[in-house]
């Protein structure tokens, strides 16, 4: 190498180098993995004896840290502090007690890490440091921070509305840091029923075939239910479903396609692990049946009977319908789900037509598995020529939960239609993608 070479290579390694020495370097990012950056998952350790896991409840997680620092910060000695500021820290900490029994903690809306703080999320849920400040300055205040620190840990909040009301607490800055929680993302608003009306207010795609055992004898129906929903940041978002039916093993041929359901599907939390659930959709009909189509229909329309409607011939109407989803309803592995609906159609060869509808749902969780017992009712009319009538199915189902985030959900089902004495069951199968 020549002298000039040597010389600009050594130039170009200088200047690089006073570079590197003269840029600031950029401040690492805070991560934790558990409900608190300062403590960890000391509290869930102290009340359960081992450390918690994705698959814990993630209100019950949260519930326990705040105790358990809740009760350290109580019994810290508060003789150094002013009898201002004692009252102050007496005050403040009531109302985190308050806050912990109110249980409406926040989610983590759409933060890449798995967990964490959320001062105001998209449901208007408040954190408890947000809470806390709300209580003094007002949710102005409070909406304020969130808007510029929405995800930032309290020592990364640069704000002098924070930094002026922290100092009148009567809590440290680290104790405020020891008070925050993180949080998860929303997962789930309840466990995946088959029986039931499917759109409870997450996203899915669920491809169900079903097959109908009865005393005839002349072949099996075949049912294949397809049902899906896109949910959008604040709960609402379309839905549709429709299903195939198919007779097979028989001399006869018969096939029927029903009516599609379209619609909107919305979704709130009423209060710390209840959901409530509106949908509202039309009936858009598929065209006439023929009579061995139309009879086929109302055999297999007892599979669900809330979905009845569907498999009227050429109906053409609109639906709309409740769902009360009650997460740990009796223990913290079980949920309750209680439905309610009412559908307006025409049919070929009648006038309008109302039908009714309602279930019940229980559920029991032990990880990975979820087992449900359901009912179900509706009064519709098995045939253009029937009368309406009460119909009613009872059902299980058994879920296997593949995926850590409960997304990819296979199942199998027993329906027993409780009409006719009990002479048909459907066993069912899906494959369901929640998210």
């Amino acid at each position: 190498m020549t002298l000039s070479r040597r010389m600009a290579v050594s130039a170009i390694l200088l200047l690089a180098s006073l570079l590197s020495c003269g840029t600031p370097s950029t401040p690492e990012q805070l991560h934790t993995d558990s409900v608190s950056l300062v403590i960890g998952d000391k509290s869930f350790q102290a009340r359960f004896g081992r450390p918690a896991t994705v698959h814990d409840d993630e209100a019950l997680r949260v519930r326990v840290h705040l105790e358990y620092v809740l009760e350290l910060l109580r019994q810290r000695p508060t003789e150094h502090l002013s009898p201002d500021a004692r009252a102050a820290r007496t005050r403040n900490l009531d109302r985190l007690e308050a806050y912990i029994r109110r249980g409406e903690f926040p989610r983590n809306d759409d933060h890449p890490d798995a967990r964490r703080p959320t001062f105001i999320d998209s449901r208007g849920r408040i954190c408890a440091v947000g809470y806390l400040l709300e209580q003094e300055l007002g949710r102005e205040a409070a909406a304020a921070i969130a808007a510029g620190f929405k995800y930032a840990f309290v020592r990364e909040i640069d704000s002098p509305v924070l930094t002026q009301w922290a100092a009148t607490t009567g809590l440290e800055r680290e104790e405020l840091e020891m008070i925050q929680p993180t949080y998860s993302v929303e997962r789930d608003y309840g466990p995946f029923f088959s029986l039931l009306e499917q759109h409870d207010g997450r996203g899915h795609l669920s491809l169900a075939p079903g097959f109908l055992f009865d005393r005839k004898g002349d072949g099996v129906p075949v049912r294949l239910d397809l049902s899906m929903a896109f949910m959008g940041r604040y709960g609402l978002g379309p839905y549709a479903t429709v299903s195939l039916t198919k007779l097979t093993g028989a001399p006869r041929s018969a096939s029927a396609l029903s009516n599609i359901d379209l619609g909107m599907v919305w979704a709130r939390s009423v209060f710390s692990d209840a959901w409530l659930v509106l949908r509202g959709g039309l009936l858009l009909p598929t065209g006439d049946e023929d009579e061995v189509g139309s009879s086929l229909n109302a055999t297999v329309a007892a599979k669900r009977p809330t979905q009845a409607v569907l498999f009227q011939p050429g109906a053409l109407g609109g639906r709309v319908g409740a769902s009360m989803l009650l997460g740990r309803a009796f223990c913290s592995s079980c949920s309750l789900r209680l439905d309610a609906g009412l559908d307006a159609y025409s049919p070929f060869y009648k006038s309008l037509q109302f039908s009714p509808r309602w279930g019940a749902g229980f559920a029991y969780s032990v990880h990975p598995f979820v087992a449900t017992l359901e009912v179900a009712g509706a009064r519709y009319a098995e045939t253009p020529s029937s009368k309406s009538e009460l119909h009613h199915t009872i059902g299980g189902s058994f879920r296997f939960i593949i995926s850590q985030d409960d997304s990819l959900q296979p199942g199998i089902s027993l329906s027993i239609p409780l009409e006719d004495r009990i002479k048909r069951c459907f066993l069912g199968l899906d494959l369901t993608m929640r998210y």
